[in-house]
C-alpha cells in the first residue's frame, strides 16, 4: 500500500476520490479486486496465478495454498500451504517491498459495466453564451487593470536571470485540443533539465511535480508564484478560447492519461485560470493527486455560473492572504 491510493500488487495504484479514510480505502481496494478482471493488461508486473489470483512475480504461493475469488497477492509475500484466502481479499505489499509498477498503461484499463459513470453537466446553451461573454469581459477587465505590472515583472525577470520573459507550457484545452498555455516564467532557463535529478524530492503523488521549496525557482518566481501574478499572461489563452477563468487545472497530455474517466470529463469543458482544486486542496501528503481529481470532477458535475462566481471570491480572497503574509 502506498500512502493513501489503492494500491494492489505489484506496486499499482489507482487513485480516486473517495480514498481518504481507512473504511473507504478499504472499499476503493475491494471493488478494485472485485472489478478489475486482467489487471495485466495495465500493469506489466501482475502475473495471473491459480484461478482469479493476481501476484506480484516476487510473492510466493506454496503448494497446497487455497485462493478463491480474486485476490491480489502484493511483493514480496508468501501465502503458506495452510492458508485460505477469499476474494475479494488483497495481501498487500510487504513493508518496504513496494515495486516500480513499470511502464503501466492506463490507456489499457478495460472498462467495467458496474462501475458508475460520471456525468459532466452539460450547460444550457444560454448558460455557454453567458460564460463566454463572461470570460471575455473579465479578462478584458483583468488585463487592463494589471498592464502595468507586466512591465515591473519582466525588468525583474531580465535582470536576475535574463530572457524569457514568459513560459508557454504545451496543454490539452476543450476536446483535447493542445494549446500553448502563458505564465510569466518563475523558473530558471535550465529548469526541465533539472528535474529528472530532483524526482526523488516531489511531494505530490500522481503525474505532478511539486516541492514547497523548489530549487529551480527564481527569487523573483517565488514571490510571483506565490501571489499568482505569474499566471496573469493566462487571461490572454482566455480572451482566444483556449481557456475560461473558471475550470479544471489546464494540464498537458501525459498528465491526462492516468485516469481515462477523468480524463473525458475535464476535458469536456475548457481549463481554467482558476478552479475548484486550486481553491479547495490541502497539499496533503499522498493525497494531492486523488484530490485535483476529485475537486475537477465536482466541478464538471456541478457547474454553474454560482459556482464559478463562488471561486473566483475564492481565489481573490487566497490572493489577498498571500499577500499579507508576504
Amino acid at each position: 500500500m502506498a500512502g493513501k491510493s489503492c494500491a494492489g500488487p505489484c506496486g499499482a495504484s489507482s487513485v480516486g476520490p473517495w480514498s481518504s479514510t481507512p473504511a473507504e480505502l478499504a472499499r476503493c481496494a475491494r471493488l478494485l479486486v472485485e472489478r478489475w478482471r486482467r489487471p495485466s493488461s495495465t500493469i506489466g508486473r501482475a502475473e495471473p496465478r491459480v484461478d482469479s489470483t493476481w501476484a506480484d512475480p516476487t510473492a510466493v504461493i506454496e503448494p497446497g495454498a487455497q485462493c478463491i475469488g480474486n485476490v491480489w497477492i502484493g511483493a514480496g509475500r508468501t501465502v503458506d500451504a495452510t492458508q485460505l484466502m477469499v476474494g475479494p481479499d488483497i495481501m498487500w505489499d510487504a513493508p518496504g517491498q513496494v515495486p516500480d509498477p513499470g511502464d503501466v498503461h492506463w490507456l489499457d484499463l478495460e472498462p467495467t459495466e458496474r462501475t458508475e459513470p460520471l456525468r459532466p453537466r452539460s450547460l444550457p446553451p444560454i448558460e455557454r453564451v453567458i460564460k463566454r461573454a463572461f470570460d471575455i469581459v473579465f479578462a478584458l477587465v483583468a488585463l487592463l487593470l494589471t498592464l502595468p505590472i507586466y512591465p515591473i515583472v519582466m525588468l525583474a525577470i531580465w535582470l536576475e536571470d535574463g530572457r524569457p520573459f514568459f513560459f508557454a507550457h504545451t496543454r490539452e484545452s476543450l476536446n483535447a485540443k493542445d494549446f500553448p498555455c502563458l505564465k510569466f516564467r518563475s523558473m530558471r532557463k535550465d529548469a526541465e533539465s533539472m528535474k529528472a535529478e530532483l524526482a526523488a524530492l516531489n511531494q505530490v503523488d500522481g503525474p505532478q511535480f511539486y516541492i514547497k521549496d523548489d530549487p529551480r525557482l527564481t527569487r523573483v518566481g517565488k514571490f510571483i508564484r506565490k501571489v499568482q501574478i505569474d499566471e496573469l499572461p493566462q487571461f490572454l489563452n482566455v480572451l482566444v478560447g483556449h481557456m475560461s477563468v473558471v475550470g479544471p487545472r489546464p494540464s498537458p497530455h501525459k498528465e491526462n492519461q492516468y485516469c481515462p474517466g477523468w480524463r473525458e470529463a475535464r476535458l469536456s469543458v475548457r481549463p481554467g485560470v482558476t478552479g475548484l482544486w486550486q481553491v479547495s486542496r490541502t497539499r496533503a501528503a499522498d493525497s494531492d493527486f486523488q484530490e485535483w481529481i476529485r475537486y475537477d470532477i465536482e466541478y464538471v458535475e456541478k457547474m454553474s455560473l454560482w459556482l464559478d462566481l463562488n471561486i473566483i471570491w475564492r481565489t481573490v480572497a487566497m490572493i489577498v492572504r498571500s499577500i499579507k503574509r508576504s
